[in-house]
């Protein structure tokens, strides 16, 4: 075929500029060199990486919960909490975080890689021109300084040159950096998803502080309705000032506890308004609201879905292509290289004489690289080496979002458990308290029981804040590991940038 393809070039050469007598015997020189460049391509290894060894189960052991009537969409999750503050916290965060900017700009720069990368298989070349101009004076006979003419050339020339692609060296460039492309695509849903997780468990947990403070201050303000019944007990002699020194000082232990929280709660706003692109706003101007509300069911899901939702999954699937891809490079790296170059040019002179001529070149050009062989069957290994890599690389992603999905569910399987335990415990240790309070003042219990049971509903009171706030930020964990917060249709944005059309992985991997 490729004996045809030179002789085919020689007889249009010769259609078009005459008598091939003129020209090199393009097919049969080239021929030659082609047979000995293909008896050395064929000493090329062949290198095949390993196949994935991905084994999932059908079913997770810690099946999610029954679903809602209304199934959380994974896109946009955060939505299915029905809560205005967190979803538009998110939006924010988005659009305006310094992550995800710069997420958007590394995706800008995977894609002008790519393009650079694609346009190897064009042909490449360029236009020169000049001009320049001519004149000078002699001394001759009684004109001691005459003139000569005057004149001025001008040229423009243009030479190209192609790399036939034989072998398909280019073309495998070309779908290593469309693989490396999709790679740095799911890179970027990655960290937008990261993000929109980050965000929700910071602002849970500022509304796990601000619940601990609205707790805080209600102990405070027991604490110190008591060591004042109390003093008022000891001034008439009823009371040991021994048990009023214990209860003045639950005053200041709680009175320390609220500042403890109110720094902690003041801190989780910067963090989030850091978070959102608003570094520079008050923490006033964040409102934290001190609830914390069920979360929604995460639907039912399979561990073969983390195959398709899970962009970090997806990443390492195409860097795992690209890879292979290089594999390929490197290997026909070790095959004959043909070229064709030509150039062309045309000059033009201004008198005496005017005159425009023309010239052009054609040929065609073929390297071996027969010294540099050593180096690049090194090469190959290497990058075989890094292939394997990234097939283990893979099969790890894949193990880890499995881990993940499947520690999410059975957690938010527990957490629900727990916290209905958990209520039933605050709510009897509560009641114990209260009938506590009600015996000491009929004086039927004592100020040490009395205060055994304040602290029981105290701690009681406490585990089910940090349980209920846990639950959220497990809920948001679940969400994450079976691979919610992206979608695969929207596009590449940030703040006055045009938006970037992502890759899918069907169409630009391959």
């Amino acid at each position: 075929m490729l004996f045809l393809f030179f002789s085919a070039l020689s007889a249009r050469l010769e259609s078009i500029f005459g008598s091939a007598a003129a020209l090199p015997s393009l097919a049969s020189h080239s021929c030659l060199l082609l047979i000995g460049g293909l008896a050395l391509a064929g000493c090329a290894p062949k290198v095949e990486l390993a196949r994935p060894a991905i084994a999932l189960p059908q079913q997770f052991e810690a099946r999610a919960p029954t679903p809602a009537a209304e199934e959380v969409a994974l896109d946009h999750w955060w939505d299915g909490f029905g809560d205005a503050q967190l979803t538009s916290l998110v939006n924010a965060a988005l659009e305006r975080s310094t992550d995800a900017r710069s997420a958007y700009f590394r995706l800008r720069e995977a894609r002008a890689i790519r393009d650079q990368a694609l346009s190897q298989q064009q042909p490449g070349g360029g236009i020169s021109g000049s001009a320049a101009s001519r004149g000078g004076t002699v001394m001759s006979g009684h004109d001691v300084l005459a003139s000569t003419a005057e004149g001025s050339s001008q040229s423009l020339g243009f030479s190209p040159s192609w790399e036939l692609d034989l072998f398909g060296r280019l073309s495998a460039i070309g779908r290593g950096a469309r693989a490396s492309y999709v790679a740095a695509a799911y890179d970027y849903h990655a960290a937008r998803m990261s993000i929109a997780a980050d965000v929700a468990t910071m602002l849970f947990d500022a509304r796990g502080l601000a619940v601990q403070r609205d707790d805080a201050e209600e102990i405070l303000r027991i604490a110190s309705e008591l060591a004042r019944t109390s003093a008022l007990a000891r001034d008439h002699g009823l009371v040991a000032a021994a048990d009023t020194a214990r209860l003045e000082g639950d005053v200041a232990s709680a009175r320390a506890e609220l500042t403890r929280i109110d720094v902690a709660l003041r801190n989780a706003k910067r963090s989030l308004l850091v978070l959102v692109g608003r570094a520079d706003a008050p923490t006033d101007s964040l409102s934290i609201k001190a609830a914390l509300d069920t979360p929604p069911a995460v639907p039912a899901s399979i561990p073969a879905t983390l195959l398709a939702r899970r962009p970090d999954v997806l990443a390492a699937q195409a860097r795992l292509a690209a890879a292979t891809h290089a594999v390929q490079i490197d290997r026909l790296a070790l095959f004959p290289r043909f070229t064709l170059q030509g150039s062309g040019s045309i000059n033009r002179g201004s008198g005496p004489p005017a005159l425009i001529s023309g010239l052009w070149s054609l040929a065609a050009g073929l390297s071996l690289p027969v010294l540099d062989r050593t180096r690049l069957i090194a090469q190959l290994r290497a990058t075989e080496a890094q292939g394997q890599q990234a097939v283990i690389a893979y099969e790890g992603a894949v193990q880890d979002a499995f881990r993940d999905a499947d520690i999410a569910l059975a957690t938010l399987n527990a957490d629900r458990l727990r916290l209905d335990d958990l209520s039933r415990a605050e709510e009897r240790a509560r009641f114990a308290f209260d009938a506590g309070r009600k015996g000491q003042a009929a004086g039927l219990t004592d100020l040490t029981t009395l205060l055994q049971s304040e602290r029981t509903w105290r701690a009681a009171r406490s585990a089910l804040t940090n349980a209920r706030a846990q639950a959220l930020r497990d809920a948001v964990s679940t969400f994450r590991a079976l691979g919610g917060g992206w979608s695969p249709d929207q596009p590449a944005t940030a703040p006055g940038q045009p938006s970037v059309s992502l890759p899918t992985q069907s169409k630009d991997i391959l």
